[in-house]
């Protein structure tokens, strides 16, 4: 009787110390804000911001079709302006019958004439504040305002933040999370980048291009298959292809990149100079044929490996010529090389890191394979006496 007893009290105890939830509210209560959109107007000099807010009724039977034969839609937006962010963000508040809840915003758009300007403002407004998660994508409208990108008709996905980032997460692996972005700008010897999306000639959206910025002010781009070794640089998965060709022909196979990892090295001279290595492994597979070779040929596929691999030489090539010529702006992490394993002289040289990037020595080893051709190897359409042995 006693051990019940003592029980009883035990389990009396362990009730009184559980915590309740005290904060919580209901989500009547809460506006889920699942992306954001900014831009810097050049008319007016104004801030205009752009949000998309959940509708949780309608969220879990996507877009609802209601007897009129109209759509119910998943969200609803809202759009105003201010002379700062902040001043802008407040009015988009005050608009909401609810609290503001932005830990679900899955994707922040920043127009390409704010992210030029500079982004610091907006990236300390958006530290300051511990409900913002980190793990949100950061990306950039190029050659277009946030908002018009944002509101492009998209019908796979019932909402464009998902679309935005079914399409990063399953195309173009770029580092564009705002935690990256901060650690980059952050760190010794590198410089953030985020993905660019842009509006194609029909006006649909698409990603093709990498952000690049010096410390938070955009500089450039990088697009297509220097877009994707810039991505091998930093360590995230290839998606893009190379065109091949013999030297003696015009006509050309694609070759899908399905493996691209790369390796920087470095070594420092006896004056103290940094010199770079990239060693580069490449696989593909052939996706057309439009020429009348045959890859099951082993001796044509030895020439088009050597051609996929000079082909992929000369993309990194134009990369870094872009990257140090062009824009001058350290994004793949040269410098961060020399302050991982030369950290003294990075002491001495990181001063003046920006005038000794683009002058320093960059070389690629690049060995590269085709190792998947197809169902066949020549066009099925071809006779026999047409294709080139």
């Amino acid at each position: 009787m006693m051990s019940k007893m003592n029980q009883l009290m035990a389990y009396t105890m362990i009730l009184l110390l559980l915590t309740g939830c005290w904060d919580r509210k209901e989500i009547n209560d809460i506006a889920i804000i699942q992306l954001s959109a900014f831009d810097l107007m050049s008319d007016t000099g104004k801030y205009r911001g752009y949000v998309q807010v959940a509708i949780p009724k309608s969220i879990g039977a996507g877009q609802l079709t209601t007897s009129g034969g109209t759509q119910q839609k998943t969200y609803m937006s809202l759009v105003d302006y201010g002379d700062n962010i902040e001043a802008m963000t407040v009015k988009l508040e005050r608009k909401l019958s609810r609290d503001v809840l932005p830990s679900h915003r899955r994707i922040f758009m920043v127009g390409e004439s704010l992210a030029r300007q500079n982004m610091a403002p907006l990236l300390d407004l958006i530290s300051r504040s511990p409900k913002n998660r980190l793990r949100t994508y950061l990306v950039v409208a190029r050659d277009t305002d946030a908002k018009s990108l944002v509101e492009s008709e998209y019908p796979l996905e019932a909402t464009k933040e998902e679309a935005l980032r079914e399409i990063l997460v399953r195309k173009m692996q770029i580092p564009s999370m705002l935690r990256n972005f901060y650690a980059s700008s952050a760190a010794p010897g590198i410089e953030p980048v985020t993905a660019a999306f842009s509006k194609d000639k029909d006006g649909k959206i698409l990603l093709s291009s990498v952000a690049l910025f010096n410390k938070t002010t955009l500089v450039g781009y990088v697009d297509d298959i220097q877009a994707v070794a810039l991505t091998s640089l930093l360590g995230k998965k290839p998606f893009g292809d190379v065109d091949v060709a013999l030297p003696d022909q015009e006509s050309k196979l694609s070759v899908r990149v399905t493996k691209l990892t790369a390796k920087k090295r470095v070594t420092v001279s006896s004056d103290e100079q940094p010199h770079f290595i990239v060693d580069i492994t490449a696989e593909g597979r052939i996706m057309d044929n439009r020429s009348n070779l045959d890859p099951s040929d082993p001796a044509i596929m030895e020439k088009l490996n050597v051609s996929f691999q000079e082909e992929l030489t000369k993309s990194y090539q134009k990369l870094f010529h872009t990257m140090q010529t062009t824009y001058k702006t350290d994004n793949a992490g040269l410098g961060q090389s020399v302050y991982r394993k030369y950290p003294k002289l990075w002491k001495k040289i990181e001063k003046d890191w920006e005038t000794i990037y683009p002058e320093v020595d960059v070389q690629f080893k690049v060995a590269a394979n085709i190792y998947q051709l197809g169902v066949q190897g020549a066009p099925y359409y071809l006779r026999e006496d047409e294709i080139s042995q």
